[in-house]
This record gives structure tokens, sequence and C-alpha cells, in this order.
């Protein structure tokens, strides 16, 4: 009787290895959209709590408060209130820094990029009741809008279909 063979062949082994390297070449790319779309959902669910924040404390202190968004820097910020665990230093976020380095944000407050929370709640562009609020963090394969109510109540999140760069290019092109 022949011995009995063990362990694999060069070949059985080669076999293997591709279709994990087929397998791995399908996921990676894949697992990397589904990390970038869950950075974005962070960021627009902790913008959208810093809103509401912004909101609360021009409600509670009797005051405007004031959130201010650079599409240019991908920032938000707040000279009028404080992160909430750290009194004295005033909310200033990177979006590419904090969350994901191809993330962007844009804002939109009835064409401004400064909105004012007057000491009722009520979202306010230069003294005039906000028309129409949202801000934006894209993403390659996913977009996040952060909508904010025209009254006093909680900023939303809505999942929306990512701008491409040629109709990114055409909204540039009308609008100038």
């Amino acid at each position: 009787m022949p011995p009995r063979r063990r362990g694999l062949t060069f070949f059985e082994l080669s076999v293997v290895l591709m279709i994990m390297a087929a397998l791995a070449a399908v996921a990676v790319p894949h697992f990397a959209q589904t990390l970038q779309a869950r950075n974005a959902r962070h960021a627009a669910i902790q913008l959208a709590d810093y809103v509401d924040y912004i909101r609360n404390t021009a409600i509670n202190e009797g005051r405007s408060a004031s959130l201010s968004v650079d599409p240019n820097s991908d920032r938000f910020w707040s000279v009028d209130v404080d992160f909430p665990d750290q009194p004295g230093v005033p909310i200033s976020v990177l979006v590419k820094d904090r969350f994901e380095d191809r993330l962007e944000i844009t804002a939109s407050f009835d064409d401004a990029t400064t909105l004012t929370f007057d000491l009722e709640g009520t979202p306010t562009v230069g003294g005039t009741p906000l028309g129409d609020g949202v801000i934006v963090i894209d993403a390659i394969a996913v977009a996040y809008e952060v909508r904010i109510g025209t009254g006093p109540g909680r900023a939303s999140i809505v999942e929306v279909e990512p701008e491409s760069p040629a109709q990114a290019s055409q909204t540039q092109s009308s609008g100038s």
C-alpha cells in the first residue's frame, strides 16, 4: 500500500491564496467605504448635537448664540458657547481632523454661513427668522444633511445622495 501523503501541495496552496486575494480585493474597498460612511454619520450626529447644544445655551442663558460654518477649512464653531466639557474653550471643530480627512462640510442658512439663535432658541440670520437652514457633511459615498428647523426644535439628520463632482461644478457655475 502506498504511503498516505500529509499536507498540501504547492498547487493547492496557490489556489487557496488566489481565492483569498480575490475576496480581499472585493472586501477591502467596501470596508473602507463603509468606514467612511460611518465617520460621516458620526460627524453629522455630533454636529446636530452641537447645534442643539448652542440653541439650548441661548435659551437657558437668555442670550443669543451663533454657529458659523467655513466650507473652505471644513470647520464649524461658535464664539459664544464653550465646549460642554471644557469651560472657557469656545466650540471649534475641524471636521477633517476630528472625523475623516475626506469629509467636507458646507452650509446654507438662507445663503449665509452664520446662524444665530435668539434667547427663545429661534434661528435667525441677520436678525431675520431663518427660512431654510442646512449643513451638509459630504463623503464620497454618502452625504448627511443636518437640517435646522425654522422655529424652536431639534436639528434633524437626513441621509442624502452625495453631490457628484459634475453636479458640484454645474451648481457653482450656475450660481456665479
